[in-house]
């Protein structure tokens, strides 16, 4: 059986792709970790609706259950005597909090790799120069959002691919396939597991015998391991705000921004992150100027940025003045580097005296101290995220807020290797309990595990995925999910799930972008992936 192209024009595809992309850009569908809701958000609820008068506009049987997951058949059209495996290909609905949602996707025509014009982030500098990998776009037209906040390419373009991939396969019939299930579920962002436990059951009923989720970074890029994942939590006690008996004080509140990025992408798009940087300035003038933080908040749409508050003292005016400077200077180190990637600091009140503000709470510097610790002790290398790449993991230390009972800092903890994953967590609880911390207020959270081997017998999911690209002539590559997929409860099932790559740059970022042409390409892949699974079966009749 010869593998069939799509027989209409790439341009087609590319203007079917980019209608589709924006019409779900346009829909908010944010998840959130505090409902206790499946799905969390009505806004999911909504956009699964949406998708399923997609699909039922193009004749395709469509279910929706309880829990917003949406199941869209495609039967099989196999001439008689021709059978292939039922597959599943995934997407998810939900995006990360702080996504934006937009009325339509700005456009630089043949990019040429200059500088990017984003309308609400002027400190962006986006190009082929200060991203090198932006260079698989040269030449594309370049979709991209207005830079104050990430879009949600993160699984959206995912879907506008598999919503092209459906429009193509119901007006071509001559592409010959399996049965096909198209899988958009809610919740992946915020790991809600319990959403597809009953999917899984109604796909191990129906046949379902491989699965790939349609939710990688890099254009045709092929993944079959992910990270192994946990999350650990101190809380340091509060103490009475201290006051230094000096003549003179002054509060300064400011917002830290640091540089958002996925910790899949943290080390090429230089992720910083305002813990970090205010423990490293506390840490560089610590003797030489007399300050106490008294205030620190991490953005929940943002976790790099933060609003922060400082109390400096002196027996002068002119101390002061001579100290804010100082810790201005030492600020400034942190960020000057960044700011082409859109860091910078925001002054937003100076007050004079040492009084103290509703919100001010003693003992953040005791958490400063921790983090020190935590940098200077040894530990699995490479720590931080912005330090990881490839199959590297990383330990970073990415939310600080007031919670009822004291300071509550959250590490996010990944590593391929569940042995070093363990060490990282030890890591981490050593500098705690070095820093005076009860081990009471350590806690442990287990997230997910690499899907690796479970996969490890099913190597067919990466080869036919690699055929398809070569038949195509697009260059595939096999690498690593910095991060999760949510395919557990399919794997304990005995359905394998690949993943497979959707072509973009900066996920969850307000950088984001990919490309009209980048959507047509992957539709064509996906199209030869479901005639090269089909021809495998056949061969194996």
């Amino acid at each position: 059986m010869k593998l069939q192209s799509p027989t209409l024009s790439f341009e087609t595809l590319v203007e079917w792709g980019t209608r589709h992309l924006e019409k779900v850009i346009a829909i908010d569908s944010q998840s959130d970790a505090s409902s206790d809701t499946i799905p969390s958000t009505e806004s999911q609820l909504h956009l699964a609706e949406v998708l399923s008068t997609f699909f039922r506009n193009l004749g395709m049987k469509t279910e929706t259950d309880e829990l917003a997951n949406v199941i869209v058949t495609i039967p099989s059209n196999l001439p008689e005597g021709r059978a292939a495996e039922p597959v599943a290909m995934m997407v998810h609905i939900d995006t990360a909090e702080g996504t934006q949602a937009v009325p339509y996707l700005l456009v630089c025509p043949k990019w040429d790799g200059s500088d990017l014009p984003f309308p609400k982030n002027k400190r962006l500098h986006v190009s082929v120069y200060t991203y090198p990998s932006l260079g698989v776009f040269l030449g594309d037209d370049v979709l991209y959002g207005p830079g104050d906040a990430p879009v949600g390419l993160d699984d959206k373009l995912g879907m506008a691919e598999l919503m092209t991939f459906a429009r193509v396969l119901a007006e071509h019939p001559e592409i010959h396939h399996g049965d096909i299930f198209l899988i958009f579920r809610p919740d992946e962002e915020i790991g809600r597991m319990d959403a597809l436990e009953s999917l899984a059951d109604t796909l191990v009923q129906r046949g379902v015998r491989y699965g790939y989720t349609i939710d990688g970074l890099d254009p045709f890029e092929v993944n079959t391991e992910n990270f192994n994942a946990s999350r650990v939590v101190l809380t340091f006690p509060f103490v009475d705000v201290f006051h230094e008996e000096a003549p003179c004080a002054r509060r300064l509140e400011f917002r830290l921004t640091g540089v958002k990025t996925h910790g899949a992408t943290a080390k090429v798009e230089g992720y910083r992150n305002a813990i970090l940087m205010f423990a490293k300035t506390i840490e560089a003038i610590h003797g030489v100027v007399r300050v106490e933080p008294v205030y620190f908040q991490s953005d929940h749409n943002a976790e790099t940025h933060a609003n922060i508050a400082v109390r400096i003292y002196g027996d002068t005016v002119a101390e002061v003045d001579d100290s804010e400077k100082v810790f201005w200077d030492a600020l400034a180190s942190q960020t000057a580097p960044h700011e082409s990637r859109g860091a910078f600091v925001e002054v937003l009140s100076r007050t004079e005296g040492s009084q103290t503000q509703n919100h001010d709470r003693g003992g953040l510097d005791r958490v400063m101290t921790h983090i020190q610790l935590f940098l200077d002790t040894p530990g699995p290398m490479p720590v931080l995220s912005e330090e990881s790449d490839g199959y590297q993991g990383y330990s970073n230390p990415f939310f600080l807020d007031a919670a009822d009972d004291g300071w509550r800092l959250s590490y996010r903890v990944r590593d391929f290797d569940p042995h070093v994953l363990l060490q990282r967590e030890e890591h981490i609880r050593a500098a705690a309990l070095l820093s005076g911390l009860d081990p009471s207020a350590v806690e442990t959270e287990p997230q997910y595990v690499n899907m690796g081997p479970a996969l490890a017998d099913y190597p067919e999911l990466a080869d036919w995925a690699f055929e398809a690209a070569r038949a195509a002539d697009y260059e595939a590559r096999r690498s690593p999910i910095r991060g999760g997929t949510g395919v557990d409860p399919f794997l304990r099932r005995g359905i394998p799930v690949a993943n497979l790559g959707t072509g973009y740059f900066a996920p969850e970022s307000e950088k984001e972008l990919t490309s009209r042409q980048n959507i047509a390409r992957h539709t064509i892949w996906l199209c030869l992936l479901v005639q090269v699974m089909a021809q495998a079966s056949g061969n194996r009749q």
